[in-house]
C-alpha cells in the first residue's frame, strides 16, 4: 500500500463501505472491511480481533476472518499470547516476513503458514480496541516499514469504525433493556390503574356505606308513622262502616262524625308526606349512587345536586352542624351530574369532619355570563398554609390514621377537572375552610372531523 491519494481513496471507501454496512448489520460489516484492507494491501488472508468485554481477564476474540479455517471465528486469545496477542500486549505494529507460525486453528504445515505477515494493535490513544494481521502467501512479496506507515491512518479509521460498532452493540443493548423495562413499566402501570379504579370505587362505596346507617334511619321514621297513622285510620273507616251498617244516625250510635271528618282528611295528608319523605330519600341515594360506568352529559341543575346529596348526609350532620341555605337558583350546565354528587358529598363530608361539637356549614351558588359555581365553607377547625399545597394529593389527609384514605379531595379535583372546571380554597387555621367550585357554562367538546367546538349553556 503506497502513495497518498491512494491511502486518501481507500480510506474514503472504507468510511463509505463502514457508514452502509453499520446501518444494516454491524457484525456483518466486519467480514467485508477486513476483505477491503487485505485488498487494499494486496493479501491473501487476514485476521481481525476485538478486545472481549466478557467476565474474566482481558483477551482478544476473533470477529472477522478472510481465508481462515472453519471455526475460527469466535475464538478468544490471551492478550501476550501469539502473534495477535503479543501485538495487543506490547501496542506496536510488527512485520513477519518468511514462513510465520501458525494462525489460530491452522494445522502446524509449513506450507500452510503465510509467507508474510504484518499486525497492528488497534487502538484509539491508549485505549486497547482489538488487533489485526494481513497476510501474503508468497514469501517473496515481504511487507516493508512503508507498509506500516501508509497503513497508520488506516488502523486509526478502523479503530473509530470498531468503536462505534461497540458503542453501537452497547447501544443497541441498552435499548432492549428499556425496552424491556418499558414493558414491564406499562404493565405495572396498568396494573396500577386497575388498583387505583378499584381503590376509587372503594372509596365511593365506603362512603355511601358510611352514611347508609343514617339514611336506613331517616326512611324507617317516616314509615313508622305512615303506618301508625293509617292503622288508626283503619279503626275510623271500621267505625264508620259499624255506625252506617246498624244505625241511621251517627249520634245515636255515639260517633263524632264532625271529628272523623276533620280528623281523617289530615291523617292522609301527613300519610302522603311520609310517603313523600320517603320517595325523595330513596330518590336522592338512588341519584347520588348511580354508577358511574353509566354516566352520560346530562342538563342538569347542580343546586338541585347540591341539595339532594346533602339529603343523603343529612344523618351525618344534623346532631352538630347548622346548614345556612344561601343556595340561589342557576342555570343548568352539560355535566356528569351523579359525578358532581360526589363532590358536594367529599366537601360536606369534609365541613362536617372539620366541624368539633357544633358549627356552621353555609352553602352557596350563583352564576355569571361564563361560569355556574357553589360553595361549602365551614368555621371548623381550617387547615394550615403547609398543607393547603398538598390537600389534592392522593392518599394525602390530615385525618388521623385509620379515618380516611386521602382520596376524597383528590377525585373531586379531577372530577372538577373533567368538566373544565376549577376548585379552589380558603382556609385559616382555627377558623375554617371555604371551598368554590367554579364550572364553565361553556364546555368544549370534539365533533366527529376531531375539531374543537363550543357548546353553549342555554
Amino acid at each position: 500500500m503506497s502513495g497518498q491519494g491512494n491511502a486518501l481513496t481507500w480510506a474514503l471507501d472504507l468510511l463509505f463501505l463502514a457508514r452502509s454496512a453499520i446501518e444494516d448489520d454491524p457484525e456483518e460489516a466486519l467480514k467485508p472491511l477486513l476483505q477491503h484492507i487485505v485488498q487494499a494491501f494486496g493479501a491473501n488472508s487476514g485476521t481481525l480481533a476485538m478486545v472481549d468485554e466478557g467476565e474474566g481477564p482481558a483477551r482478544l476474540r476473533i470477529v472477522a476472518g478472510i481465508d481462515l479455517p472453519a471455526g475460527v471465528i469466535g475464538q478468544t486469545i490471551e492478550l501476550g499470547v501469539g502473534i495477535l496477542g503479543g501485538v495487543a500486549q506490547r501496542g506496536d505494529p510488527v512485520i513477519l516476513n518468511g514462513r510465520v507460525q501458525a494462525r489460530p486453528g491452522e494445522a502446524s504445515d509449513r506450507r500452510s503458514r503465510p509467507g508474510a505477515a504484518i499486525c497492528w494493535p488497534v487502538k484509539i490513544n491508549r485505549r486497547l480496541i482489538g488487533a489485526l494481521s494481513v497476510n501474503r502467501r508468497d514469501e517473496r512479496l515481504a511487507f516493508t516499514p512503508a507498509d506500516i506507515e501508509g497503513g497508520a491512518p488506516m488502523v486509526t479509521l478502523l479503530a473509530l469504525m470498531l468503536d462505534n460498532f461497540r458503542m453501537h452493540r452497547e447501544q443497541l443493548a441498552r435499548i432492549d433493556a428499556l425496552s424491556r423495562l418499558n414493558g414491564e413499566m406499562l404493565e405495572v402501570n396498568a396494573q396500577l390503574k386497575a388498583a387505583q379504579a378499584q381503590v376509587l370505587h372503594s372509596e365511593k362505596m365506603a362512603s355511601i356505606g358510611q352514611l347508609a346507617a343514617g339514611v336506613a334511619h331517616e326512611i324507617n321514621n317516616p314509615i313508622g308513622y305512615v303506618y301508625s297513622n293509617l292503622s288508626t285510620l283503619g279503626g275510623y273507616v271500621e267505625e264508620l262502616l259499624a255506625v252506617a251498617r246498624t244505625t241511621p244516625s251517627a249520634q245515636a250510635a255515639g260517633c263524632d262524625l264532625e271529628f272523623l271528618a276533620e280528623d281523617i282528611p289530615q291523617l292522609m295528608a301527613e300519610s302522603r308526606e311520609g310517603l313523600d319523605r320517603v320517595k325523595k330519600i330513596v330518590q336522592d341515594l338512588k341519584d347520588f349512587s348511580r354508577s358511574g360506568a353509566t354516566d352520560e352529559w346530562e342538563w342538569c341543575d347542580i343546586t338541585r345536586g347540591l341539595v339532594s346529596t346533602l339529603n343523603i348526609v343529612h344523618n351525618e350532620l344534623k346532631y352538630k352542624v347548622t346548614v345556612q341555605n344561601e343556595v340561589q337558583p342557576t342555570p343548568e350546565i352539560n355535566c356528569l351530574s351523579s359525578q358532581l354528587n360526589q363532590v358536594f358529598m367529599n366537601l360536606l363530608v369534609n365541613a362536617g369532619q372539620a366541624i368539633g361539637e357544633k358549627g356552621n356549614i353555609w352553602l352557596r351558588s350563583g352564576h355569571d355570563e361564563n361560569a355556574v359555581w357553589i360553595e361549602v365553607e365551614d368555621d371548623g377547625c381550617g387547615i394550615g398554609k403547609e398543607q393547603l399545597n398538598r390537600i389534592f394529593e392522593p392518599f394525602f389527609t390530615t385525618k388521623p390514621v385509620g379515618k380516611g384514605t386521602g382520596l376524597g379531595l383528590s377525585v373531586s379535583y379531577a372530577i372538577v377537572r373533567k368538566h373544565g372546571g376549577e376548585i379552589a380554597v380558603e382556609s385559616t387555621p382555627g377558623k375554617g375552610s371555604k371551598f368554590r367550585v367554579n364550572l364553565p357554562r361553556v364546555r368544549a367538546v370534539a365533533n366527529a372531523t376531531d375539531d374543537t367546538v363550543l357548546e353553549q349553556v342555554a
